[in-house]
C-alpha cells in the first residue's frame, strides 16, 4: 500500500499473487522483524485513541441523542447516532494520528539497514526535517474519509442487528447458582455472553465495509504520511501531486494496493478478538 515494491513484483500487479511474492521477498531480505515493523507505535496510538474516545463518547452521544436513544427512530436515529460516532473517531483521530503517521512511515521502511530506530528517532527525525505539523499530514483527508466511513459501517450494522443481535437490550439468562452445584458456576457463567458471537461478527463485517469503500482514500493518506521519511525536493508538494503520482504507478487500481491481504486479516482478528472477549468476560464475572 505505501512501501516501493521489489523488482520481483510488478506496480500494477495484484491479488494473491503479488501478496504471496511480497511476503517471500520480505521474508528473504529483512527477516521476520520486518512483519513487526511499527507495532509500538500503532499500540500507543490505538491505545491513545481508544483513551480519547471513550473520554468523549457519553459527551457526544448525550449531545447527539438528549434522552437516550430510544426517543429516536428511523433515519433521524441513524443521522444521530452517526453524528456522535464521528464526533468521538474525530477526538480519538485528533490525539493520536501523530502515531499513524509514525506507524505508517516505521512498517514501510523496507531496508535492510533500518533508516529509523523506533518511534522516537522517527519523531525526531521528521520534526527536524518537515516541522511539527509534518506529524498530522493527511488529517484532514482522514477526517474526511471518516465521514463516509461511519455513514456506510452504521448502516451495514443497522442492517445486520436485527437479523443477528435480536436478544440486543434484552437481559441475559442466568441460571440458579444454587441449583448448580458447580462451585466455579460464578467464575464460568456468572455474566453470559449471550450475544457472542454475534456481536462480534457485527462488527467486524460493519468496519470492513466501511473500510472498503474508504480504502482509496486510506491508500493515498497513507502515502501521503509517508513522504515524512523523503526530503522536499524527492516527495511531492502537495495531494494533488501525490495522487497524480500514485496514477502514474499504475492507474486507480493501485489505491486498492494491498487490499487483498488486508481482507485475509479478517478471520484472525476475529478469533483474536474473540479469544480475548471470553477471557475478559471471565474474569469480569470472578470479580
Amino acid at each position: 500500500q505505501v512501501a516501493s515494491l521489489p523488482p520481483a513484483v510488478p506496480l500494477t500487479a495484484s491479488g494473491s499473487g503479488c501478496a504471496k511474492t511480497l511476503f517471500i521477498d520480505i521474508l528473504a531480505h529483512q527477516g521476520t522483524n520486518a512483519f513487526w515493523r511499527g507495532f509500538g507505535a500503532h499500540v500507543m496510538g490505538t491505545g491513545l485513541g481508544g483513551v480519547a474516545r471513550l473520554s468523549v463518547l457519553r459527551t457526544t452521544q448525550m449531545w447527539a441523542m438528549p434522552g437516550g436513544d430510544w426517543h429516536y427512530h428511523g433515519i433521524g436515529a441513524y443521522i444521530r447516532r452517526c453524528t456522535f460516532l464521528y464526533a468521538t473517531g474525530s477526538a480519538a483521530l485528533l490525539v493520536a494520528y501523530p502515531f499513524d503517521v509514525a506507524y505508517t512511515c516505521l512498517a514501510a521502511d523496507t531496508s535492510t539497514q533500518r533508516r529509523f530506530r523506533g518511534t522516537l528517532h522517527f519523531v525526531t527525525h521528521t520534526y527536524q526535517t518537515h516541522g511539527m505539523l509534518s506529524l498530522y499530514r493527511g488529517l484532514p483527508l482522514c477526517l474526511a474519509t471518516a465521514a463516509p466511513f461511519v455513514l456506510v459501517a452504521t448502516a451495514v450494522h443497522d442492517f445486520l442487528a436485527p437479523v443477528l443481535l435480536r436478544r440486543r437490550g434484552q437481559a441475559p439468562c442466568v441460571g440458579d447458582p444454587a441449583s448448580s452445584g458447580d462451585p466455579e458456576w460464578l467464575l464460568r457463567d456468572g455474566a453470559p455472553v449471550h450475544l457472542y458471537p454475534w456481536n462480534l461478527w457485527v462488527g467486524a463485517v460493519s468496519g470492513f465495509a466501511g473500510q472498503a469503500v474508504t480504502y482509496p482514500l486510506d491508500t493515498l493518506r497513507r502515502r501521503w504520511q509517508h513522504t515524512c521519511t523523503s526530503q522536499f525536493k524527492e516527495h511531492p508538494a502537495t495531494l494533488r501531486q501525490c495522487l497524480v503520482h500514485i496514477r502514474s504507478q499504475g492507474g486507480y487500481r493501485v489505491l486498492y494496493a494491498g487490499f487483498s491481504v488486508n481482507a485475509l486479516k479478517l478471520l484472525p482478528e476475529l478469533w483474536v478478538l474473540g479469544s480475548v472477549y471470553l477471557t475478559l468476560n471471565a474474569s469480569g464475572s470472578f470479580v
